[in-house]
């Protein structure tokens, strides 16, 4: 059992971190994690998407509005190349605004925007309007650049089933009129998942390797969705072929197979010595 002195250390401490938390969420200062401290339970914590269960899960081909304020769909992005789409909303106070400029100075260093693949930021948000998303690309300095888009979806139902087929969760925070939400960027090709990026960071090195899957290239190794360790992959995915083996799958059978083959050849050996 703690004493008395230690007991009220304790409460002292727990109370000193909640005013910081409520004055930073007052102010509006994006502080790491800051939403997932304030939602009441673990269990209203919006649920990150998993790359495994959205291979080649077809897009619904959602009616948008552009921030140039013309009409279309997303059918129009992918028809010729792999499309890269964001969920982000134009009043988030969090982690969409940090989130953009990174994945725009990752574009920026692969390069090949609007030409090899389409980037296109969705809001998720259904007040958002042509003109919110506008003001967004212009925050950035993508308003003119021909390999982003920007856009809302045309109607809650559209947002709905494009949010659904890609297993993104948002919460509304009513104490902190935000939307609690993970960051994600997932590579379409022909309408269909091929890969997901989730978490507030990512690399020229992390979009490369989705671009090269996305337009069907081979790619030797990469380290599957929030695991470091698992490297190697044995198969690749296209939308059209479904899974095929990969040069991975070759990596980590050898080992195995060239013992049972030395073992196999020492076995017979000894039976011709026997003899």
């Amino acid at each position: 059992m703690r004493g008395r002195p230690q007991e009220g250390l304790t409460r002292l401490g727990a109370a000193v971190i909640a005013m910081m938390v409520t004055a930073a969420g007052a102010i509006g200062f994006p502080i790491a994690g800051a939403g997932a401290r304030e939602i009441a339970s673990a269990d209203s914590a919006p649920k990150t998407p998993d790359e495994t269960r959205l291979f080649g899960r077809e897009v619904p081909d959602v009616a948008l509005r552009f921030a140039d304020g013309s009409d279309g769909r997303l059918s129009d992005l992918w028809a010729d190349r792999p499309v890269f789409v964001s969920l982000v909303f134009s009043r988030c106070a969090g982690i969409c605004s940090p989130y953009l400029g990174l994945l725009r100075d990752a574009v920026d260093q692969v390069g090949g925007a609007g030409d090899r693949y389409q980037m296109v930021v969705i809001s998720f948000d259904a007040r958002d309007r042509p003109e919110d998303m506008a003001a967004l690309a212009k925050h950035h300095g993508l308003e003119n650049d021909r390999g982003w888009t920007f856009a809302a979806p045309a109607s809650s139902e559209e947002l709905m089933a494009l949010c659904q087929s890609l297993d993104f969760d948002f919460r509304w925070d009513d104490r902190r009129q935000q939307f609690d939400h993970p960051a994600i960027t997932v590579a379409l090709r022909r309408g269909k998942f091929v890969r997901l990026s989730v978490g507030g960071e990512i690399s020229a090195g992390r979009f490369k390797d989705m671009l090269a899957d996305a337009r069907g290239e081979f790619v030797p190794i990469y380290p599957a969705p929030g695991e470091r360790g698992a490297l190697f992959r044995c198969f690749d995915y296209d939308p059209e072929r479904g899974f095929t083996p990969n040069w991975g799958m070759l990596l980590l059978v050898f080992p195995g197979a060239a013992a049972l083959t030395v073992a196999a050849l020492m076995f017979m050996a000894a039976r011709v010595r026997a003899r």
